[in-house]
């Protein structure tokens, strides 16, 4: 009966030496990233990546919202190398891990009453944004622009 307590003190000492060595070693970067709050990217909504690249083909214009199945009220759009701390001033949430977004498909974060309720990665990194802007309301439309790109835009009052 008491070799169970003696691992309990010898864990939470273990874990209390770590926790107050690990600021100072640079290897801890590493825990620290493991430990850090994210959100799950989902990188397989068949709805919105197939609802997205039929208008980027058939060159048609469109409505997000028309290819998402949950209630949300502002969308934000970030692409491959954008910070980890540009995300979070965007979002005001941890959304990823890692120092910079390091995928190539375009990263949707989806908020609702002001919260982040899903991150969708967007296969393909053809989605761009009107004036470089990285926020939009839930009516934003999106549109062909170029040749294999489509533009989010603000609807025009």
């Amino acid at each position: 009966m008491g070799t169970p307590r003696v691992n309990i003190v010898r864990t939470t000492t273990i874990s209390l030496i770590v926790a107050l060595l690990c600021p100072s070693l640079t290897g801890c970067d590493l825990v620290r990233q493991v430990l850090r709050p994210s959100m799950d990217i989902d990188y397989n909504d068949q709805k919105l990546n197939d609802g997205l690249e039929i208008l980027l083909h058939e060159k048609k214009t469109g409505r997000l919202n028309e290819f998402t199945s949950w209630d949300w009220d502002e969308v934000h759009l970030f692409h491959e190398y954008t910070s980890r701390e540009s995300i979070e001033e965007t979002v005001g949430s941890p959304v990823i891990k890692s120092s910079s977004y390091d995928s190539q498909a375009s990263l949707l974060v989806f908020e609702n009453n002001g919260k982040p309720i899903k991150a969708a990665g967007v296969s393909g990194d053809y989605l761009r944004s009107e004036d470089h802007r990285a926020t939009f309301p839930a009516d934003v439309i999106v549109q062909p622009w170029g040749d294999g790109y489509l533009m989010l835009t603000v609807p025009a009052d």
